[in-house]
């Protein structure tokens, strides 16, 4: 086996900046709209241009342009957010909502968000009478932005861009007849004003949306020291986005996680090492976010353009993570767990002494638990079954013959974590 050169700093706790994280992880929620990657962010900035109108203090308005872009957190599949942009209200819509709030509050540094993203999609008149003031307000303005985005959404669907402008005053008469109901009066009314300025939506579009966020956030320190438990919460938060996609996926990232943390243990690796690689098994999928539901729950075999879509998500994943966790070894461990030791593996082709210790050990964690999960295609392997093809894959040098065996020799113990639900 090779050494890792991982260095014992990547496993101290991490200062992040939480606008940015916020940033990186709307973009990785935003590749569930596959042809619209933008989304979050829009909604982020046009809540922070609202409340700018409204007079709001400098904290409430980043607390609002944070608000808006993780407004989406519970939605995974690609199925739901074609509902959520088809009409003006969906009656599923609350169940994303709820979700949504959940996993903010499992992470502690967005838990504060939890309780405007949980109603986001309550008509402004339904709003519980239990909420306080300014949570009423900031939900509802995050309910009005992203109605007004999904309005412009389906404008451009017909037009082209450079028409918005002219157009600005037909993209608020869609949402004028539900003031008082499904929108407070008064964060419509600041929206009327906001929407004049050209500016407004000339940063919505994709060329100047990220600077303008950018320069947004640039105004206020978003600066939190993470301890170690924090960064793993944030890494169970966003594997259970992932995790959601699919039912045929559902715990698949957390056993994989499971299976990392346990079998680094029996390798004698160091607390902190076994926890970092415990992260990059729980991120490994992020980038599969964007794969549309029919392809990851497709039941026959995949052709050969659906392969190639499949064939992005490491790299999706390596893009988010080198973001949320710069100069640690977590995105490169995540991003290549579908590289095999003989040079057949993805997006690389990497083989041999390319592939270091820990990501050849999350490689067959991730091989083991997709082989004992029922998928669309199968039922699930017991685990004689999974062993014979594994050992297939020793045989023709794509996976870690030393790992196989110490994953062999545990094989029963393993098998009961890969399975395991809840």
């Amino acid at each position: 086996m090779i050494p890792t050169h991982a260095s014992a700093s990547a496993y101290e706790g991490l200062s992040i900046d939480l606008g940015k994280a916020a940033h990186t992880v709307t973009k990785a929620l935003d590749y569930v709209g596959v042809d619209d990657r933008s989304h979050g962010r829009r909604v982020g900035l046009i809540c922070h241009r609202i409340a700018h109108n409204l007079g709001w203090d400098r904290p409430t308005r980043h607390f609002a342009l944070l608000a808006g872009m993780i407004h989406d957190c519970g939605v995974s599949s690609t199925a739901t957010h074609n509902k959520l942009v088809e009409s003006m209200e969906w009656e599923g819509a609350d169940d994303h909502c709820r979700r949504g709030a959940e996993f903010l509050r499992a992470f502690p540094p967005f838990a504060e968000y939890a309780a405007t993203i949980r109603h986001h999609h309550t008509r402004w008149n339904r709003l519980p009478a239990t909420l306080d003031p300014q949570t009423r307000l900031l939900s509802n303005l995050v309910f009005l932005a992203d109605r007004l985005d999904v309005a412009r959404g389906n404008f451009l669907a017909d037009h082209h861009q450079n028409q918005v402008l002219a157009s600005r005053g037909q993209l608020v008469e869609i949402l004028a007849p539900y003031v008082g109901e499904l929108f407070s009066p008064e964060l419509f009314a600041a929206m009327e004003q906001a929407v004049k300025r050209d500016g407004f939506w000339l940063e919505l579009e994709d060329e100047f949306l990220d600077q303008a966020i950018f320069e947004t956030l640039a105004t206020w320190d978003h600066s939190v020291h993470l301890r170690f438990d924090d960064i793993m919460a944030l890494g169970e938060m966003i594997s259970r986005i992932v995790d959601a996609k699919s039912p045929f996926t559902h715990y698949h990232s957390l056993r994989v996680a499971d299976l990392a943390f346990h079998t680094s243990g029996l390798l004698g690796f160091a607390p902190q090492r076994r926890q970092m690689l415990r992260l990059a098994a729980l991120l490994h999928d992020v980038g599969k976010l964007r794969t549309p539901d029919d392809i990851l729950e497709k039941c026959g075999p995949l052709t050969a353009a659906e392969h190639d879509v499949m064939l992005r998500h490491p790299l999706d994943s390596k893009v988010v993570l080198n973001a949320l966790f710069p100069n640690t070894p977590i995105a490169q461990w995540a991003a290549h767990h579908h590289e095999k030791l003989n040079g057949t593996g993805y997006p690389y082709g990497w083989s041999g002494e390319q592939i270091d210790l820990e990501t050849r050990l999350l490689t067959l964690c991730d091989i083991f638990q997709a082989l004992c999960q029922k998928r669309p295609y199968r039922d699930r392997l017991q685990v004689g079954d999974v062993m014979e093809i594994m050992e297939r894959m020793v045989t023709a040098s794509e996976i870690d013959p030393d790992l196989f065996e110490l994953l062999r020799s545990h094989a029963a113990q393993l098998y009961t974590i890969a399975i395991r639900e809840g």
